[in-house]
């Protein structure tokens, strides 16, 4: 032992702060004012960290699959169905993670899959303006986000969808 052993510990180094998920399902119902969510996972001290989730595509199968058997347990029958995501504002291009997970939710589920329905069209990330590209024939939407910090895209993506029967918002991580 020497005197490094009994030095007290600094600051949290940043990397302390880097947000991480373990990948142990914790399913879970939240809500935002008026509006509920389901995460299907939350941020942990240790584990990955979201960006290396979110740039594969193994990871989007593991979600994927985690989605479709909470879905075919929650909701049953899937008939009159369809799922969006929420607007991509970063990755407009490449490998989008919960467009993604939505292909393979739509493949294995069998209900449609609106790439790209919603464009946000200013650059506020608090206070996003979301408009719809393209209709939507089905009455019942499903709202799928990879990750939900502050709930805004959730909440702006649910304005635009006001005139459905039903929209239930998965999140894949809860990071709140």
């Amino acid at each position: 032992m020497d005197q490094w052993d009994t030095v007290a510990k600094g600051p949290k180094l940043l990397s302390d702060r880097v947000p991480r998920c373990d990948l142990a399902p914790r399913e879970a119902l939240h809500r935002i004012g008026s509006m509920y969510y389901i995460s299907q996972f939350r941020r942990s001290k240790e584990g990955l960290m979201f960006r290396e989730i979110k740039s594969s595509g193994e990871h989007a199968g593991l979600f994927a699959d985690a989605a479709c058997k909470f879905l075919a347990a929650f909701i049953g029958n899937t008939a009159g169905w369809c799922v969006i995501t929420t607007p991509r504002r970063r990755h407009a291009d490449g490998f989008h993670f919960a467009t993604e997970v939505c292909r393979r939710i739509s493949g294995t589920l069998g209900i449609p899959f609106y790439v790209d329905a919603l464009q946000c069209v200013n650059h506020d990330r608090l206070h996003p303006d979301f408009m719809l590209l393209r209709p939507i024939a089905e009455r019942r939407v499903i709202v799928y986000d990879d990750i939900i910090t502050t709930g805004s895209t959730l909440l702006a993506t649910n304005t635009q969808l006001g005139d459905r029967d039903m929209v239930l918002n998965l999140i894949s991580i809860s990071n709140r």
